[in-house]
């Protein structure tokens, strides 16, 4: 009862702080630009804080009918689908339709349908579809939903609907002996799903108020390929309250390995090998599977199923050997379903309490009475539903807080401007009035948040898992106590590492993850004996034994090889050895009878000294992109151009990638994968403030006083750069207005040529004139608030948005770098690219030989397709395998709007070259750049300072390297470039 009424609280909580969030607390600011400046915070205050007035939470509690409590009303989808793309495939088309029971709508990717259906009665329906994936895709179905021409409630911009996948039927064993996860399989069947939130912050249906009479619901296929089959109306979904458990008489017991599953409806859930004495089985010596990984098993809205044959009809009660150590001091919640039903209410967002350890705990009520279920002979499910309904008014006030300080951040900004004055004295009560007060309301805010979830452990003063609430409620006083100092200390508000949204950040990450690890799952009677936790002296003796027997598990060690075999090394981690040396065993040595040993890579920037004290490698793979430059230059690996078939494998990738590992007339590396750099805006606000995508920097300077004026802003990647301002970042304005690093022969930089000039003062001014944010820890975080609605950033990104922020998904989009109009007329949208490289040590023909064969099927677009696939669908979405082979890339589990301008981006990657001293042209690049923004030094004289340091360091590296002698050139180094890579491809061709 207690939680009960504790989670109401929460509820009314949640609402106070985000509808006051959405409509009441703008800051009215005075002084002598007092009305423009307040009609800027209102207006940002609209844009930052849409996304929360159109969730779900507030949009329903604006319905004025009542919710729908008669029967399900099933229509065909034929027979709704009067407009559209889509495909109507006929029910006697058994094999198209996968023997649905009538007419199927055969869905696309970019395909619309337009359901037309009436409705007696104005009411809340809960809608549900069937639905089959009939793709061999491993991403879930999206689309968007509008309801009589417009989003319901902004979930509606994406809905999911999962597959189901099963196990193989082989359990699978490496070269080791050790059990490797095996590739899942996706069932094709029909399935049912109600309309739900995708991030699952709501665990149960989203209800929609139609009105009675004609109603039209228009779908857009937004990922994957679909057949589509009747629609349901349905009443809310109703869980019966808990009124108690009956005593489960008998001696019956059955043991589940949660390592299993029958199904999940996520393909990177997977097993793991844990050496933990009270994990079962357990395996002195091999690698054996024994738990679910908590790592795979963390999100909202992840079910895993088991079946079981149940030999006696009774009641059962329900245990569970699991471990919950990642909320620490506080619960992870999960929905518990029996044949697919959850029987009452304490079957529903079930806590499963935090320990380090495993623990074997039966579901029990608040009166520590297990809960029991009653089970028929025959087969049964069991399943377990990750749910964050309990901390869902958690993360939505959060989320408004952090849009709140945000708005105040850019308020005291405004007021104080960006170069702070120590010595100006500024009363900020005067210009933003209650400044102070307001702050000590966000803390207190947030401490009544932590309140409102202590019920779920009442045993400790500070619950862990929200220790950054603790963090951001006390800074937020400390700057309180001083409102006049919080021009000075903006940093600790909004901008730094350790600032409060920062931390607030941090937090959200925290409770949107749930690693849940699940060993056993018994069903029991009364009268049997659950196993009991190992012993001390027999935990001490297995332990002892495995400790011992860690000393020969010589698996991808570099010591654990044979000569004969081809040698490589990868700078990976072990996942990704296990699936490359299963494909190279079934596919690679199958087809060429070349055996191939792979090792963990113990250092790659140690890769000359370990060929020098040789030490027998023949291939590294997975180096940073710059590396293959230092060994080349050396002589440690060998110039690829000799190979006759080399111009075809080098037409896999984008001339740009070749650039950094091309030394005179040679290339030295094979680009393995990239880092691929993109235009990230959000298109719900550009939409709202009519702004077009910009295509060249002069479209962006254009756009931001629109931006700036509403306290949104653009980022550029050098403000997330915290210390080294790279290449990434220093170079592509540069090369986009023509310019070049070095003239023709290493020892002149030109980096203060008119071109280089234009290119730095551009970057520059983006900060210094233009007013960019300089320091951005993280864009991510700001881009999903919608404070920098558009920014420049990589694919690092990329992978957090598409699996980390599932509220604004549909919501945002990604184009290619803005670019500089050349004098034709053409837009240059020149970015950097580079990542990983795969090289090849110097060594007798015949290993040459072989290791040049592996290289071109590693680097093959199947392969590498093949490799990035299964790498996704056994690991998880976040595992994208961003493969350099273009082609290879088309086939990938990416979104197929997004791979389309990556592939467009591709083809401008221009890397700055690498020579002798290079390290120090991209260290004077960024102490330049700091020297000019931050401290407001004259670009030219840093510029031609720059280069005297440049030119210096280079003379000393070609002397080094025989290239000069006392101070006279005995050889020119000549600088490559994409001209460079292109005549060398000719000429091996």
């Amino acid at each position: 009862m207690r939680k009960s009424i504790t989670r109401l609280t929460a509820i009314v909580l949640s609402g106070s702080v985000l509808m006051n969030s959405v409509f009441g607390f703008a800051l009215t600011v005075k002084a002598v630009d007092s009305k423009s400046t307040s009609e800027q915070t209102s207006t940002s205050n609209v844009y930052t804080s849409e996304l929360l007035a159109e969730k779900y939470t507030y949009v329903s509690a604006e319905y004025t009918a009542n919710p729908y409590e008669e029967e399900q009303i099933e229509i065909p989808i034929n027979q709704a689908f009067v407009t559209g793309t889509g495909t109507i495939i006929d029910a006697a088309n058994m094999e198209a339709s996968y023997q649905y029971k009538n007419p199927v709508i055969k869905m696309e990717l970019d395909q619309t349908g337009t359901l037309t259906f009436d409705v007696e009665k104005t009411a809340i329906y809960y809608i549900s579809f069937d639905y089959l994936s009939y793709d061999n895709s491993i991403l879930p179905i999206e689309m968007t939903m509008q309801v009589n021409g417009e989003y319901p409630f902004y979930e509606a911009r994406r809905l999911t609907f999962e597959s189901e996948w099963t196990n193989g039927e082989e359990r699978l064993y490496d070269r080791y002996g050790n059990q490797v996860v095996s590739v899942p399989d996706k069932v094709m069947e029909w399935n049912n799903k109600y309309i739900m939130d995708a991030s699952y912050r709501h665990s149960m249906p989203l209800g929609i108020q139609l009105q009675a009479g004609k109603n039209t619901i228009e779908i857009g296929i937004s990922e994957g390929n679909v057949l589509l089959g009747n629609m349901y109306l349905n009443k809310e979904v109703d869980i019966s309250e808990y009124t108690g458990s009956k005593e489960a008489e008998g001696d019956a017991l059955y043991t589940l390995q949660g390592e299993y599953p029958t199904y999940r409806n996520d393909s990177s859930v997977r097993a793991l090998c844990e050496y933990d004495v009270d994990v079962k089985p357990y395996n002195v010596k091999n690698k054996e599977l024994n738990t679910l990984d908590g790592q795979s098993f963390k999100e909202a809205g992840q079910t895993v199923t088991y079946e079981q044959k149940i030999e006696k009809a009774g009641y059962y009660y329900i245990a569970l050997n699991y471990k919950q150590s990642d909320k620490s001091d506080f619960p992870v919640f999960v929905d518990v379903k029996v044949d697919g039903t959850i029987n009452n209410t304490k079957f529903k967002d079930y806590p499963l309490s935090y320990g380090k350890s495993y623990r074997t705990a039966t579901l029990q009520d608040d009166n520590s009475n297990c809960l029991s279920v009653y089970l028929d002979e025959g087969v049964h499910t069991i399943s377990f539903t990750i749910s964050i309904d309990p901390i869902r008014h958690v993360i939505e006030s959060v989320e408004a807080i952090m849009s709140e300080i945000n708005n105040l951040s850019l308020e005291i900004t405004k007021v104080a401007g960006t170069n702070k004055d120590k010595y100006r004295d500024l009363n900020m009560e005067s210009y933003i009035p209650g400044v102070g007060q307001k702050l000590y309301d966000y803390a207190d805010e947030l401490e009544a948040l932590v309140d409102s979830v202590r019920c779920y452990n009442e045993k400790v003063d500070q619950i862990g898992s929200f220790s950054s609430i603790y963090v951001a409620s006390t800074q937020l006083r400390s700057l309180a106590k001083e409102p006049n100092k919080l021009p000075y200390r903006i940093a600790e508000l909004s901008t730094s590492v350790s600032s409060v949204t920062r931390f607030l950040a941090n937090l959200l990450d925290a409770l949107n993850k749930n690693q849940l690890y699940i060993d056993r799952i018994y069903l029991y009677q009364e009268e049997a004996k659950l196993p009991k936790k190992t012993g001390f002296f027999k935990s001490m003796q297995m332990n002892a034994n495995r400790f011992f027997t860690s000393f020969t598990d010589q698996a991808y060690s570099v010591d654990n090889t044979d000569d004969s075999h081809l040698q490589v090394w990868v700078n990976r981690s072990r996942q990704y050895l296990e699936i490359m040396q299963k494909m190279i065993d079934e596919e690679f040595t199958k087809e060429t009878g070349i055996q191939v040993d792979l090792s963990l890579m113990p250092d790659q920037n140690k890769l000359v000294l370990a060929n020098a004290s040789g030490d027998a490698l023949d291939i590294a793979t997975g180096i940073n992109y710059a590396i293959p430059f230092e060994l080349g230059i050396r002589g440690a690996i060998k110039d690829l151009t000799e190979f006759d078939d080399f111009t075809e494998i080098a037409s896999r990738y984008t001339e740009g990638l070749l650039v950094p590992s091309t030394i005179n007339e040679g290339i030295y590396s094979l680009p393995e994968t990239r880092n691929f750099w993109v235009m990230y805006y959000r298109k719900d606000i550009l939409d709202k403030l009519g702004l077009e995508v910009p295509e060249t920097m002069e479209d962006v300077k254009n756009m931001l006083p629109e931006l700036q004026m509403r306290g949104l802003n653009f980022y550029y990647p050098t403000a997330g750069m915290v210390a080294m301002k790279t290449f990434h970042g220093t170079t592509p304005l540069l090369f986009q207005n023509g310019a070049s690093l070095y003239s023709e022969y290493a020892g002149d930089t030109t980096i203060n040529s008119e071109e280089a000039v234009k290119g730095f003062t551009e970057l520059t001014e983006l900060f210094t004139i233009y007013n960019l944010p300089k320091d951005v820890p993280s864009f991510y975080q700001h881009f999903r608030n919608g404070d920098l609605p558009i920014g420049i950033a990589d694919y690092s990104v990329y992978n957090l948005l598409i699996n980390a922020a599932p509220e604004i998904a549909n919501s945002w989009g990604i184009a290619l770098v803005p670019g500089v109009e050349d004098e034709n007329g053409d837009v240059l949208h020149y970015s950097s690219g580079g990542a990983e490289s795969t090289v090849m040590f110097q060594s007798d023909e015949e290993r040459e030989g072989q290791a040049w064969e592996f290289m071109k099927w590693w680097s093959s677009a199947e392969v590498q397709a093949e490799f990035g696939q299964t790498l996704q669908i056994t690991y998880g979405d976040e595992y994208i395998w961003n493969t350099a082979n273009t082609e290879a890339f088309t086939s990938l589990a990416i979104r197929s709007e997004d791979k389309k301008v990556i592939i467009d981006q591709d083809k401008w990657i221009m890397e700055a070259p690498r020579i002798l001293g290079t390290y120090m042209l991209e260290r004077e690049l960024s102490n330049a750049y700091n020297s000019i923004v931050v401290d407001g030094k004259n670009l030219r004289i840093t510029l031609d300072n720059a280069v005297k340091r440049i030119d210096r360091e280079t003379e000393r590296k070609l002397e080094e390297f025989g290239y000069m002698k006392d101070g006279k050139v005995i050889k020119n180094y000549e600088v490559p470039t994409i001209e460079t890579v292109r005549e060398i491809l000719n000429k091996t061709e």
